[in-house]
């Protein structure tokens, strides 16, 4: 698995992330929210965060 690199400070979102990288670093948040958010009773946000964890997972696949 390749180094995950951090956001660069970089407002404009330039960072030192492909798009694909991002894509999977947001999804790994994504899966660690999610079960935080279930527990919680909080199924709305729930419900959310698993759609954007399937954008996110969709994102990660498509070729550039």
């Amino acid at each position: 698995m390749p180094r995950r690199r951090r956001w660069g400070g970089d407002p404009s979102g330039g960072g030192d992330f492909t798009r694909q990288e991002a894509a999977d670093y947001i999804a790994s948040l994504l899966e660690s929210l999610r079960p935080i958010a279930e527990q919680a009773k909080l199924s709305f946000l729930a419900y959310l965060i698993a759609i954007a964890l399937e954008e996110a997972k969709a994102e990660k696949a498509r070729p550039d």
